[in-house]
Formats: C-alpha cells, structure tokens, sequence
C-alpha cells in the first residue's frame, strides 16, 4: 500500500507543471494580462519605435514598460524601407527585456523573412544593402547561418496565445489540420541541411520551399477576402482543426485568428466573422508607395461576459485612417548592423517550451499527437485517476482481511 501511495504522489508531482501550463492556457491564473498585436513594418525604424511608444510598450529609450504584458508582430519587418537590421536588433533587447519581468515580446516570419533566408533581394533596400557592405555580404549575413539568417530561425511562424493564433498572413484549413507545432517545424526544416540558395546556380530552387505556395501561412489571402465578402467557411475550418490539435496538447481551443500580409484601406483594421478574423496590416510603412504611414494596432482583450473569448479592439492613436506625422524617409542615417558575428542556431523555442524541437520529432515519427510538452493534461488526469483507483482497491482489500481476522478471533473465543 505503501508503495501504491508513494507512485501516486510521484506521479501527481510529475504531471504538475503539465496541468498547471493548461490552466494557464485557459487563463484561469486570476490575472487577465495585455495581448497587444501589430503588423508588417518594413523596414520603417521610425513608425516601428513610434508605435511601441504609442501602445505603452516602450518608452523613449527604447526601455520595455508594458510589463507581463504579450506583444506580437506579425513579420515582414525586412524589404522595402532602410532600416530593417535596426528592428531586429531592437527585437532582440526588448525580447530579453520582457522576459527578464515575465513578459513576451514575439515577432513572427513573413515571405519577406523567407524571401531573404532564400536568397531573393528584389525588395532590399540599397541603403540597407549598403550598410552591410554590398550584396555578397548582406547575402552572407542573411543565408541561414549568418549572423541576422540564424537569428530568423529562431522565430516561429505561428503561435498561439490565449485562445488567439497568430500568423503573418493566415492558415489554410490544410494547413491547419497539421497544427501550428508542426508548422514551425516544417519551415525551419528546410534549412538545416542546405546551402544558401545565394550561392546556387539555379535559383528556382527557392521555388522549393513549401510555404513559398501562394496558400501557405505567409502567402494566404484568400480567408480574409473570403470573410470580408461574408464569407467565414474557410475560417470556421482553420478554427475548428487548430483547436483539435491545440486540446490534443492540452491548452484551450483557437477562436480568433490576427493576419497581416494584405494591406487594408486606409490604414483600418479589419476585423471580420463576428470578431473571429483580424487583419492587421494597415501600411505601417512609410516605405509601400501610396499605402504606407498608418499607425495602428490591435488590442485583444477577454470578452467580460466570457473571459474564454478575446474582443479585438482596434487601436488608431492619431485617428482612424489618420496619417501619422513623421519626418523625412531620409532624415536618419542608416546604423551599422549589430549582430555581425554568426550566431549559433537553435531551433526555434516560443514561451520557454522548444515546442518546434518536438513537433520535428514528431513529424520524423510519424505520430501527429505527440504532446509537445512529453504527456499531455489529458493523460496526466487519465494516470492518476487509475492510480487512486488502485489505492482505492488496496485499501479496501486490507480492510476486508482485517474484518475477516477479526470475526475469526471472534468465533474462536
């Protein structure tokens, strides 16, 4: 009996941290927190530090104030505009600034990222090229072990917070139907065993990269143009499977989808199919001819009336469809780029969990529900109920006997 007691303490302690990431997940910790989103920026430093400022997540300085709060951006920070090093270096230190207080700061992978990871510059910016040296060596610094190339890979191309996916364009029901772990695998894949395409010959190998299709979770538009005609089949799908695949792993289902990738008029967000679909690329960049110097952001908070459900509320500091003010294209210098040195790449690991590590694992084996986190709530609660039940059992037995005994002492007196 002894030994059934000490399997069942083991197990309830092995299976804690498992049961407790799930009740986070379903945000039954007490505490509702800020779940803050903003889409591509293209290389524009200014708008991209103006809004941070705007939204109460950094200050002046460049100093992250916005807490335990979760902050999202939606990729496509390289391309078009100057500057796109300067943001991922200030990524980088506001990524290790949330963490340090509990917070998290994420940016995703947009086809730019990818575009750049596979050797197409046709959006590169001369005066970005330019502060790296030249061609050859921005190549270089970009290919999948360079320095600003393995840094990418270390980004996810979706995640999932607080019943919300994120993504930089939107997820296919195809797509979907894999799960978002798999997902981030399947790209980073791709370049752990393969040279720079830079340096191919044949540079329609790019081609070959499965989220170069026009339906992959970078390209998609068509849920949202879908659902902006009323339209929410497609959604509903992608919705439906992600949560399959989200319980499996024992966290809360998906019921809200925020995209970027295609620009909406005049700096608005849209936000489609009862508030389940976001589309969040206003033209951050002054850099997009015609389309650019929006500022705007999304701000997802819990629905009062079920605190399961996010609200996305739109968020326009200088007014709806409002220009932003901001100085000249050319007024800041261009900075030399930080990350110089090949950085060690690891693969990519969101909320301290290197789930992508799994979900490769896992698509090697062959086995689509593999819980990212080594067992899964569900088979946690599964284990100990029938560890109880064999206490229950034992107990039950040795007081059977005991009686026995005892009626037998009692007949023998």
């Amino acid at each position: 009996m002894w030994g059934l007691l000490l399997l069942f303490f083991c197990c309830a302690a092995a299976c804690w941290p498992t049961l407790s990431y799930a009740a986070e997940e379903e945000g039954t910790s007490g505490t509702e927190l800020r779940l803050v989103a903003f889409g591509d920026i293209h290389g524009d430093f200014f708008r991209c530090r103006q809004l941070l400022q705007l939204a109460n997540i950094t200050d002046t300085k460049d100093r992250w104030i916005a807490g335990s709060s979760i902050v999202v951006q939606l990729g496509d920070i390289v391309d078009r505009g100057r500057h796109p090093h300067e943001i991922y270096d200030l990524f980088a230190s506001l990524e290790q600034q949330a963490k340090e207080v509990g917070g998290e700061f994420i940016f995703l992978l947009g086809n730019h990222e990818l575009m750049n990871l596979l050797g197409d510059f046709s959006y590169v910016h001369p005066d970005a090229m330019a502060a790296f040296g030249g061609e050859r060596a921005y190549a270089e610094a970009f290919s999948p072990q360079g320095a600003y190339g393995s840094y990418l890979l270390q980004h996810p191309v979706s995640v999932v917070r607080k019943g919300v996916v994120f993504v930089h364009a939107s997820i296919m029901p195809a797509y979907a139907a894999r799960g978002v772990e798999y997902l981030n695998a399947m790209f980073s894949d791709h370049f752990s065993s393969e040279r720079h395409p830079a340096a191919a010959e044949d540079t329609d190998k790019n081609r070959e990269h499965p989220f170069m299709q026009l339906d992959s979770p970078l390209w998609a538009r068509a849920m949202l143009a879908e659902a902006m005609e009323g339209n929410c089949f497609l959604l509903r799908e992608s919705l439906r499977l992600l949560s399959l695949q989200e319980v499996l792993l024992g966290r809360s289902p998906v019921r809200m989808m925020v995209g970027g990738h295609s620009i909406q008029g005049n700096g608005t967000i849209s936000v489609e199919c009862n508030g389940s679909l976001v589309g969040a690329d206003v033209g951050l960049s002054r850099f997009i001819d015609r389309h650019g110097g929006y500022a705007a952001y999304v701000e997802l908070v819990p629905d009062k009336s079920n605190p399961q459900h996010r609200i996305a509320l739109p968020q326009y500091p200088y007014g709806k469809g409002v220009l932003a003010p901001a100085p000249s294209l050319l007024s800041a210098p261009v900075q030399p780029p930080r990350r110089m040195k090949a950085v060690r790449r690891h693969p990519p690991s969101v909320g301290g969990v290197n789930r992508d590590l799994v979900a490769h694992l896992r698509a090697r084996r062959g086995k689509d529900s593999v819980n990212a986190e080594g067992i899964s709530a569900l088979h946690c609660q599964l284990f100990l109920v029938l560890a109880f039940f064999c206490l229950v059992c034992v107990v039950r037995l040795r007081w059977r006997r005991s009686m026995i005994s005892r009626r037998r002492g009692v007949c023998g007196s």
